[in-house]
């Protein structure tokens, strides 16, 4: 019979979610459709900013970061902590989705190598063989008188 020519997916390859991990708090990435839209924030409103990382987040992260960075001894969280965060959150959702594509080609790619190689060794063993078979069947009915 031939190779299969259907491929299965499962709940774990289409439901998986984003996560990032800010001073070893784990958070789900969520509501981060249009990332143009994030790009029109104002850089210099402390309120907007937060509203965004709250909105991706979730309710109340931002105290969950502040409490574990004054925990750790840092201090309080400022705008320009607050834009690297949402910088770390755009790089995290971005290399998240370019890798999950990326790896189903690179998966694909890797089968179909797979599958070249070892039609190359079949093909190169079986002329190996035929050589083989060729040369002894001709000895054999070679005769000396």
């Amino acid at each position: 019979m031939g190779d299969k020519k259907r491929l299965s997916f499962g709940y774990e390859d289409t439901d998986k979610s984003v996560e990032i991990e800010l001073y070893g708090l784990v958070f789900e990435i969520e509501n981060l459709e249009d990332v143009k839209e994030y790009e029109k924030i104002d850089r210099n409103n402390l309120n907007e900013v937060e509203a965004q990382i709250e909105n991706i987040l979730g309710k109340g992260s931002l105290d969950k970061i502040n409490e574990k960075r004054k925990k750790d001894g840092y201090k309080e969280l400022d705008i320009n902590i607050e834009l690297n965060i949402l910088g770390c959150i755009f790089e995290t959702y971005a290399k998240s989705m370019t890798d999950n594509v990326l790896g189903k080609v690179t998966n694909a790619v890797d089968n179909v190598t797979k599958k070249i190689e070892k039609i190359e060794n079949m093909n190169r063993e079986q002329r190996r063989n035929y050589n083989r078979n060729q040369y002894r069947n001709n000895r054999r009915s070679y005769r000396r008188y």
